[in-house]
């Protein structure tokens, strides 16, 4: 069996170094690829033979696995750092479009504030000018429209990301479904002895997607099979089977609900309970930012609704009437639908300036309406002016924004730091690459010859049999 022998040594030294060499090839054609954890065939010396002499001897090689090169820690690390930092992108993102929609440039609540109560100064030192009541009337049509449209972009941003929490429900299904997938084709490899390793390495790098978008935890089972629960161990992968999240538009808000089935009969509504990532930003920016900003909006628009026309409707109009509201009178939906009243639209006449039937130049109602420009008046529960008001919602916002901006870059900072540990353990290096390259190359023309010499034993054997 001598020569037979030098043949199959030399013939798995072949597919072994063919092997290695595969492996290194897809090593340096993943070097960009994000998320890829570098693999290496593992080299065995395979079992001895008894030889004709009786002696063990050597059988050459074999590849024992595919080994991926990764530390569970570090990858665990990665993850939850890419949750926190998927969380705060959002909320910079977000942030910086309600400041954009909040601030003066762009709402011009402030200066339109002002200009209207100093219409009215205006007036009371000219009580009887027609020129000067239109003038008040588009004042107070310029305030009712920023008002309106600065709640109408709130209200825009908060179906925005209503919106985002279905894609973001549907994009996670996605994933869960890709990991369970991977989770079958690593069972299937093991169980037919061949290599997982690449399926491993996809799965991963889907886990890491999945971790931007909520707070997870996982564990890999004795087979290689991942387990992916959320943050407080609700169910999402086990084994080849994912338990998908729905989302349903529930309740009175008629937003997205998201619920979580499991292997019960019924659905749990884990909105309020999902601990981190994309979703959970979404849904508080929806549920809690968002929501904030809108009342103050509201707030601010009842309070001038209610205390302008308090004072306005006790006064006289040229005409002798009194009685008439400046603003349409609402109960509710205050920002959405404030406006002039009916009769201040049809004729600026209605327009009271005095509190005497039989003096119409006074102007005592026009300086008490023009005072609570700057006034201490009730905004949502709260004592303040109006310009002081709008002033401290766009400070808030500008805050918010600033904060999640910092936080955003500390965490992308620290993100960067885990996933540069994380490519010294799994990382391709190119120089590494090209240097084993040389050495297997160099081991598979070294098996080769050894094929020739082999067969040049055994045609002079044959030889000898002629």
């Amino acid at each position: 069996m001598g020569i037979t022998s030098i043949l199959n040594i030399a013939r798995n030294a072949l597919f072994a170094q063919q092997t290695s060499l595969q492996v290194l090839s897809n090593n340096i054609a993943n070097v960009n690829t994000k998320g890829y954890a570098r693999q290496e065939a593992v080299l065995m010396e395979a079992d001895a033979v008894m030889g004709d002499t009786g002696l063990l001897l050597g059988n050459g090689v074999r590849v024992e696995k595919v080994a991926s090169y990764y530390d569970k820690y570090l990858e665990f690390s990665v993850a939850k750092q890419y949750t926190s930092m998927e969380e705060q992108k959002t909320y910079e993102k977000f942030f910086t479009r309600i400041e954009s929609v909040l601030d003066e440039t762009n709402s011009q609540l402030t200066s339109n504030i002002t200009a209207f109560f100093n219409s009215w100064q205006s007036l009371s030192a000219d009580p009887l000018s027609g020129v000067a009541r239109a003038d008040v009337a588009l004042k107070a049509t310029n305030l009712a429209q920023s008002i309106r449209n600065t709640y109408g972009e709130l209200k825009t941003l908060q179906v925005e990301t209503d919106n985002n929490v279905s894609s973001e429900v549907t994009e996670i299904n996605n994933i869960l479904a890709s990991i369970a997938a991977l989770n079958e084709k690593i069972y299937e490899s093991s169980a037919g002895g061949s290599e997982s390793a690449s399926f491993a390495s996809q799965r991963m790098m889907q886990l890491q997607k999945l971790s931007g978008k909520l707070d997870l935890q996982y564990f890999e089972d004795e087979n290689g099979g991942l387990t992916v629960m959320t943050a407080d161990g609700k169910l999402l992968v086990e084994k080849g089977i994912s338990y998908e999240l729905t989302a349903e538009k529930t309740g009175a808000d008629n937003f997205y609900h998201v619920y979580w089935k499991g292997t019960s009969l019924y659905s749990i509504d884990i909105t309020n309970s999902i601990g981190g990532g994309t979703l959970k930003s979404l849904v508080d920016l929806r549920d809690t930012q968002l929501v904030g900003f809108i009342d103050d909006i509201n707030d601010l628009a009842e309070s001038l609704m209610t205390e302008v026309n308090t004072v306005h409707a006790t006064g006289y109009n040229p005409g002798g009437t009194t009685g008439v509201n400046f603003f349409e009178n609402m109960t509710q939906d205050y920002a959405a639908n404030i406006d002039l009243s009916d009769e201040i639209k049809t004729d600026v006449n209605y327009i009271a300036v005095t509190s005497s039937a039989s003096n119409m130049s006074g102007n005592d109602i026009a300086l008490a309406i023009a005072n609570l420009g700057s006034a201490d008046v009730t905004i949502g529960g709260t004592t303040t002016t109006y310009v002081t008001y709008t002033a401290s919602i766009a400070s808030t916002v500008g805050n918010l924004s600033q904060n999640a901006q910092n936080l955003s870059e500390y965490h992308q900072n620290l993100m960067e730091m885990v996933s540069n540990q994380r490519e010294t353990v799994s990382g391709v290096s190119i120089d590494e690459e090209m240097s084993n390259l040389i050495k297997f190359q160099y081991a598979y023309q070294a098996a080769a010859r050894l094929i020739n010499t082999a067969d040049t034993l055994m045609s002079a054997l044959m030889e000898i049999g002629r």
